[in-house]
């Protein structure tokens, strides 16, 4: 029997189609779109972006808003500072103050501030008229407020989209969080309304959006809402490049911090110690305290963890927590609220200690529970936790897995 092959069926600058199965002729090209490069949301996106720089078959381009004055770190690191829209209305109305920015800063600057964050679904960026952009096999964005614009960029925007979720403001209006949101119904409700309209407008002219939350809380949250509801949710936990957190000797790291006792140590991580959503004052009683300003140096922040006999995250809201990973790549337990995504990493006895009352009566118990021996945590345990859960190379896979189905399509 005569045998064959199959020949080209379709070509694209990409990939070519055999058999009705793509193979890939040159790298995926994913450009990665985030307000910040800093920041929690900032910064777990640029880890994914850092790490898919290191796969062979794919190039990863990073959009962000802010300058960067070191260009040579920029350029290695294949980050991009956007600029404005390029039509001349957009920029003239910069230069004097008219463009929808200043209007929405003012509006908000009209009435007290009892909120986190608080942005609107209009910006004077296009991002979707840039090169880069356009030269894409997909976008994936991540914590975009105030920099994508809503109305235009889903319109003109041609291919996939992937959308990891760092807070709910994408399918929320103005806020980014719940209780920011039930705080302010009486002052912000019309125009809270009016944003989110705008946004769930503007989402629905694409059709190929593809939503991936860090927690199964946060998936069942936009799953349910009108904005994302119908598009594809998956689950792809934040991940960290382990190997910047080696597993350091407690005493030693104690003494290099001036920790000279034999008392437990806690530890508290947070962008602010004034962020009521943080919950330091529920932590905060007079207690006897080293505090650390900003913290740029992974490996100081690493012995910081290791010195900790536990970490405690007293967040009143939180989808997912960055320092919850850290502190578990150093196997130092971690103490938590059961709120949004920790729940479902926090073990009591296992990896932590997970309170369901939020308040610092039952903090204050949880904590009065492991000065005084209760548990006895396996740090080694707590440790491998981190290496099956939340390693950038686990991470890295399952979005690749993601990019190849979706283009697969």
């Amino acid at each position: 029997m005569l045998s064959y092959v199959k020949f080209l069926i379709s070509l694209d600058k990409r990939r070519i189609k055999i058999d009705n199965k793509f193979l890939f002729i040159r790298s995926m090209k994913i450009v990665q779109i985030s307000t910040f490069v800093n920041g929690g949301a900032g910064i777990a996106a640029f880890r994914l972006h850092s790490s898919l720089m290191r796969q062979p078959d794919i190039e990863s381009e990073f959009i962000q808003k802010t300058y960067i004055p070191n260009k040579k770190y920029a350029e290695d690191n294949h980050i991009h500072t956007a600029p404005i829209g390029h039509s001349y209305l957009l920029r003239a109305r910069k230069k004097f103050n008219l463009h929808s920015e200043h209007f929405q800063w003012n509006k908000l600057r009209s009435k007290p501030r009892n909120y986190e964050v608080a942005t609107f679904a209009t910006t004077s960026f296009r991002l979707e008229e840039l090169p880069l952009v356009k030269d894409a096999d997909i976008i994936h964005l991540h914590w975009v407020a105030e920099f994508i614009n809503y109305p235009t960029f889903f319109k003109n925007i041609k291919q996939p989209i992937v959308w990891t979720l760092h807070d709910m403001n994408p399918f929320m209006g103005l806020f980014h969080y719940e209780e920011d949101e039930i705080r302010n119904n009486d002052i912000w409700n019309y125009i809270n309304k009016k944003v989110l309209e705008q946004k769930i407008k503007a989402i629905h002219r694409h059709n190929n959006v593809h939503i991936v939350s860090p927690s199964l809380w946060m998936k069942e949250r936009a799953k349910k809402s009108e904005a994302l509801g119908k598009y594809p949710h998956e689950v792809i936990p934040h991940g960290i490049d382990l190997s910047q957190y080696p597993k350091l000797n407690k005493q030693h790291s104690k003494s290099e911090l001036g920790i000279n006792n034999s008392l437990k140590t806690i530890v508290f991580v947070a962008s602010s110690t004034d962020n009521y959503r943080k919950g330091f004052d529920l932590l905060n009683d007079n207690i006897n305290h080293i505090h650390y300003e900003r913290i740029n140096d992974v490996a100081k922040l690493n012995t910081i963890y290791s010195a900790g006999d536990i970490t405690v995250i007293p967040s009143r809201e939180e989808a997912f927590n960055l320092v919850m990973i850290e502190s578990f790549a150093n196997g130092t337990p971690v103490l938590s609220f059961s709120t949004g995504g920790m729940a479902e990493h926090v073990k009591t006895g296992v990896t932590g200690i997970l309170e369901y009352n939020t308040n610092s009566a039952s903090l204050g118990d949880d904590i009065g529970d492991f000065l005084n021996n209760k548990y006895n945590f396996d740090h080694n345990i707590i440790r491998q936790y981190a290496f099956d859960n939340f390693s950038d190379k686990l991470q890295t896979e399952k979005y690749i897995q993601l990019y190849k189905k979706i283009l697969d399509k």
